[in-house]
């Protein structure tokens, strides 16, 4: 029967087939140069980093704050991160991008073809990430053929997420600014109405309406039933004049507060085209396949070895 290997055989037959190990080796380092060099793409890397900022630092009531005691952070939380990534990676944004980049004629696929679309999405999804890091950020990274490509869709991104995080509350606000603009022109209805009423009133009943020194309103007339319509009147439109100067102090703040040009994300890193490739990394290409070459020779030798030892022992049995 045939011995198991020990360190002493295992070291004689790697020294017999040591050349053709090293020449296997070899040839395997320079066939995976050769394909690294001439026959895998070059892809670059861009990316952006965002922190998400406060959207209720724009809140009516955090702009016109009078007492000035609420102190509003400036970034958001970390729900407002998490909503970010959840954003970042939605099909509005992958599917806006895929469209937006025509990246089907980009990746040379045949958009006629069955599946094409998901074929797309699935190999712009493997160069594509978005990450929260260590410190409450988030990074948006693309890998592509083309440096100044993977960073115009980076900062697309950053600039699609930006608009999508604030559009629900911009819409809100919008609604809200919508129904005091209605309430404001109700309330100015009423108004001229009242003083329309007033104005005939005191042509009706003759009333006059007199200031002392000091400003204070007094209404005279030849009737007291006419004096007391008008006051009532009178008293009426001051109510409605407060009424409808609140609101339209309302309307004008939520109206700032509604406006979109103020971002929902601070942007820490823009991206920028890559002057150097991310991949493939030739040099790991070719020690990684040279390693596995190496030991791969080895152990075909030891089984070459183990087979020629077999056949003699059978041989010898049979004689």
């Amino acid at each position: 029967m045939n011995q198991p290997y020990n360190v002493v055989s295992v070291i004689k037959i790697i020294l017999k087939w040591k050349w053709l190990i090293i020449g296997a080796t070899i040839l395997s380092v320079a066939v995976a140069a050769i394909v690294s060099v001439f026959f895998m793409d070059e892809y670059f890397k861009s990316r952006a980093i965002i922190n998400p900022i406060n959207q209720g630092m724009t809140d009516r009531s955090a702009l016109f704050s009078e007492k000035g005691e609420s102190q509003v952070e400036y970034y958001g939380t970390k729900n407002d991160v998490n909503r970010i990534l959840e954003i970042a990676n939605s099909s509005s944004i992958t599917d806006f991008l895929i469209n937006y980049y025509h990246l089907a004629d980009h990746y040379k696929l045949n958009s006629s073809s069955k599946y094409w679309r998901t074929k797309v999405k699935k190999r712009f999804l493997k160069n594509y990430s978005v990450i929260k890091t260590e410190h409450e950020a988030v990074e948006i990274s693309i890998m592509d053929t083309d440096p100044q490509l993977a960073s115009d869709m980076v900062n697309m991104v950053v600039e699609k997420i930006d608009e999508k995080n604030k559009e629900p509350v911009i819409r809100n606000k919008q609604r809200i600014v919508a129904r005091f603009q209605e309430d404001v022109k109700a309330k100015k209805v009423e108004l001229d109405t009242l003083t329309a009423a007033m104005n005939i009133i005191g042509k009706a009943y003759n009333i006059q309406v007199k200031s002392d020194e000091k400003g204070n309103e007094s209404v005279i007339g030849p009737t007291a039933e006419g004096v007391e319509l008008y006051k009532v009147a009178q008293q009426r439109q001051h109510s409605v004049l407060e009424e409808y100067n609140k609101l339209s102090v309302l309307k004008d703040q939520f109206e700032i507060s509604a406006k979109e040009n103020v971002p929902s994300v601070n942007i820490i890193e823009q991206a920028w085209p890559a002057e150097k490739r991310e991949k493939p990394e030739r040099s790991l290409i070719c020690v990684t396949t040279g390693l596995i070459t190496f030991f791969l020779s080895i152990i075909a030798a030891l089984l070459i070895e183990q087979v020629k030892l077999i056949r003699l022992e059978l041989k010898n049995d049979a004689q």
